[in-house]
Order: structure tokens, then C-alpha cells, then sequence
């Protein structure tokens, strides 16, 4: 009855170690990251944002966890000899790596993305003497790009920063029309005030001898 019941929890264990592993390696566990072979195939790297999923305006970070090809042996030192460049649309950005404390091997690049949509991350530099130029991109679909936070506001969905000033932009511009055009108003009617006192100012007006001659007849009558 003992070696029975042995059995049954060797079993036990070893089927919850298969499942673990199995957790592992199903396309479905694992956190949205892209897996390259860099440097003419010397160095291993997965890249991704550190917390995911990924919402704007909400602080993050752009992680590099870099291994020796073929091994899970972490290189270390990369924080001081390799760039980072984050491209998200037209704009571009530099931003400095630091080593994750406790983790050999793992690089952060913080940062609070602003805006909705897919991201660029461009490693330039060196790894131990070699050069790196790769650009990893999240419209591959290989690591996520950012998302609205709207799911998770509460208990009131926020307004869409850019489409708030958007229509503050809106609103200021329709005040500046309404001025200008209230300023033309008055400027048109000062013109009209101006002309108008012209026009009685210089006014014909009768000669003076003609009026000194009418006088004369009437005293002579």
C-alpha cells in the first residue's frame, strides 16, 4: 500500500513539473517579447517593455535581457557601451540604459509613453568590443505597442489628453477669430466716425462776399 501510494505521488510530482514546463514553453504563456541572435551570432537577446501589457501615461520601461549565444550566461557591463534610441512616430529620443538590480544580464530604459501605437527601439554600440546597430519594432507584431489606459479607469474614463487639446487648440483659435474680427469691426467704425467729422469739417459752405452783398440791398430798400 505504501509503495502504491509512493507511486501515485511521484507520479503527482512529476506531472506538475511537466505542466510547469509545458506553462513555459506554450506561444500563449509567454510575455510578448522579441527573441534575436545579434552580433554575427555571438549574443542571444530578448527584447520588451518591462510591464505588460503596456498603457500610455502610465511609467514603464524598455527592457534588454542579453545572453551568450546558445547559453543562459548573461553579459554583463552592456549598460555602459550600448545606446538606445526610441522612435514613436516623428519623434525620437535618446534614453540611457541601467542594469536591473539582482539581474545580471537585464537592461532598463524608463520612460512614460505618451502615445497610443507601435514604438521603434534602436540598440547602437557595442557588446564587448561588438558592434550592434538592430532595430526592433513593435508593428511585428513580435512585442506589444502601447495601449489607451481607458480599460482601466475608474470609476471615470479620463478624456484623451490629445484630444483635449486638440480642442482647447480649437477653442483658442474661434476666441482669436472673434477678436480679430471684432477688432476689424472697430477699426471699420472709428474710419466711418473719421470720415464723417471730415465731411463736416470741410463742408462747402457759402462765399462770405455773397452774403455782405445781400446785406447791402436790403439797407438800400
Amino acid at each position: 500500500m505504501q509503495f502504491v501510494k509512493f507511486g501515485i505521488y511521484r507520479r503527482g510530482i512529476a506531472a506538475a513539473g511537466f505542466l510547469l514546463i509545458a506553462a513555459f514553453m506554450l506561444p500563449g504563456a509567454a510575455l510578448a517579447h522579441e527573441r534575436r541572435t545579434i552580433a554575427n551570432g555571438k549574443y542571444d537577446v530578448v527584447v520588451g517593455w518591462d510591464v505588460e501589457p503596456t498603457y500610455a501615461d502610465l511609467k514603464n520601461a524598455a527592457s534588454i535581457r542579453i545572453m551568450q549565444a546558445g547559453t543562459t550566461a548573461p553579459v554583463t557591463g552592456a549598460d555602459k557601451t550600448l545606446k538606445l534610441a526610441i522612435r514613436q512616430g516623428a519623434s525620437t529620443r535618446d534614453f540611457p540604459l541601467r542594469a536591473a538590480f539582482g539581474q545580471d544580464g537585464y537592461y532598463l530604459a524608463d520612460i512614460v509613453p505618451t502615445r497610443v501605437g507601435d514604438y521603434q527601439w534602436i540598440f547602437t554600440g557595442s557588446l564587448n568590443g561588438d558592434q550592434v546597430n538592430e532595430t526592433f519594432d513593435s508593428a511585428d507584431g513580435k512585442f506589444d505597442g502601447v495601449q489607451a489606459p481607458t480599460a482601466l479607469q475608474f470609476p471615470l474614463a479620463l478624456s484623451d489628453p490629445a484630444q483635449s487639446t486638440a480642442a482647447v487648440q480649437a477653442a483658442q483659435s474661434d476666441a482669436q477669430s472673434a477678436r480679430t474680427l471684432a477688432y476689424v469691426g472697430i477699426a471699420v467704425g472709428i474710419l466711418g466716425l473719421l470720415a464723417g467729422v471730415s465731411a463736416w469739417f470741410f463742408r462747402p459752405r457759402a462765399p462770405a462776399s455773397t452774403t455782405s452783398s445781400r446785406r447791402t440791398a436790403s439797407e438800400r430798400i
